[in-house]
């Protein structure tokens, strides 16, 4: 007998029957399976699609909010310590804890240990804490714009931090007590200069006693009118380079002063610059030092170039004459002559002294001129020459006097150098306090 496994596939019956047997069942058992899952499998859920819509919110009706109930705010009174009420021990060992009363203070003995017991002194009874009464304080309210420096809460000398050019506080109640910080400049202009080199090539003598440049020569003025006012008030004050005329630093200036003794020719730029910094809050003094001559002429008493400057300045930002500026003459009444001191009448210049010719002073105006823009005085026009005081030149005039015996001249200028100093003081105390000054303005800004 043949064994079946040794009987070639094609040949042997039997073997392709239970291979193909096997492969039914197997390709059975595969099918059922897979049905049998797809049968049980879950079914597949959708995604689920989210849309935002914007919608108005609810109108509600605005209500007060309702708050609790709040409990007014009184003052109490002061607290005073009430006697002791304390119970004296008991024969026994042990004894209840006394109960402190006061005013507005209770502590129940509940809430201490039962085994504690402290012995209780006999004092008397004494009075602990403040007494208020009726009338401990009293003082008088001041306004918001008024500084009082006895009460030094404010230096101002720590407030110079260099970003002004002055600040000034006046005691309200005695305008004389003045503190701050003050830098003074002079202005110059290359136009003036070059007149003025021109001028003194052709006559020597035009300003003998100035042996030294006009910008020179009004630092020294500016000098001597810092010294005056360091010793009358407590304002620091210095004196700086002068400031070009068309140079935009000139509107950080509050107080400049412009000498001039020769005609001269300004340009646009200048004058531009001069109007933004007189309608800003600056203040200007503009002094005529032209020597006087025995034999000078009316027309003499004048520069009127510095008027053409002072006129295309206002009409370089605007500004029409006698409508919204004008010259007019300063009353002997006006704020600027009491600001700080009282000046009664208007001192002498070193025009009015005319020491050369020994003749009677000349006939110089004898009133000054403001610069009036509306009803603010933002500088002063003088043709009598007060600068020169300020340099010195009047403690010169009297040793000249002296050397060539002319004493009617030494009186005059002794006599009429403090009043001219007095003057300048006021110049400056009205430049740096009046409303609306540059001062006040570079301070308000921080």
């Amino acid at each position: 007998m043949r064994r079946p496994w040794k009987v070639p596939l094609r040949r042997n019956r039997k073997l392709q029957s239970c291979l193909a047997l096997s492969l039914a069942l197997h390709l059975l058992v595969i099918f059922g399976i897979t049905r049998h899952e797809r049968v049980t499998q879950f079914p597949v859920q959708p995604p689920i699609m989210v849309k935002f819509t914007k919608r108005p919110p609810p109108q509600r009706t605005l209500t007060r909010r309702q708050r609790p109930h709040q409990r007014p705010l009184v003052r109490r009174p002061a607290l005073q310590a009430a006697p002791v009420v304390a119970m004296r021990p008991a024969p026994s060992a042990s004894r209840p804890l006394p109960v402190f009363q006061s005013a507005a203070l209770r502590l129940p003995t509940a809430a201490l240990p039962a085994r504690l017991v402290l012995p209780v002194p006999d004092f008397p009874a004494r009075h602990i804490g403040p007494n208020l009464r009726v009338g401990a304080l009293e003082g008088t309210r001041q306004g918001a714009d008024e500084i009082d420096l006895a009460l030094e809460l404010m230096d101002v000398q720590a407030m110079d931090t260099g970003r002004h050019r002055a600040m000034v506080v006046v005691d309200p109640q005695d305008r004389r007590k003045l503190k701050g910080f003050l830098y003074m400049s002079g202005v110059y202009s290359p136009s003036i200069d070059r007149a003025e080199y021109s001028q003194q090539a052709e006559d020597m003598q035009v300003r003998w006693y100035h042996q030294m440049p006009r910008q020179m020569v009004e630092r020294r003025m500016l000098q001597g009118l810092a010294d005056k006012m360091v010793a009358k008030t407590q304002v620091h004050v210095e004196v700086r380079d002068a400031v070009s005329l068309e140079d935009p630093q000139l509107l950080q200036v509050p107080f400049v002063l412009l000498t001039v003794d020769t005609p001269f020719e300004f340009t646009d730029s200048e004058a531009a610059n001069l109007g933004a910094y007189l309608t800003s809050g600056g203040f200007l003094f503009a002094d005529i030092v032209r020597l006087l001559w025995d034999n000078y002429r009316d027309d003499e008493l004048d520069i009127p170039a510095v008027r053409s400057l002072i006129r295309a300045s206002f009409e370089a930002v605007g500004y029409r004459e006698w409508k919204d500026w004008q010259f007019a003459r300063l009353e002997i009444s006006h704020p600027l002559y009491h600001c700080f001191y009282d000046v009664k009448s208007l001192p002498r210049g070193m025009r009015d002294l005319h020491f050369i010719s020994r003749e009677y002073p000349p006939r110089t105006p004898d009133y000054l001129e403001g610069i009036m823009v509306g009803e603010q005085l933002v500088g002063v026009y003088s043709m009598r020459n007060y600068a020169d005081f300020w340099a010195g030149i009047g403690r010169e005039v009297v040793d000249w006097s002296l050397a060539n015996n002319v004493i009617n001249h030494s009186a005059m200028a002794s006599a009429e150098e403090p009043l001219v100093y007095n003057l300048g003081v006021n110049l400056l105390v009205y430049a740096l306090t009046r409303e609306g000054s540059l001062a006040l303005q570079l301070v308000d800004v921080d």
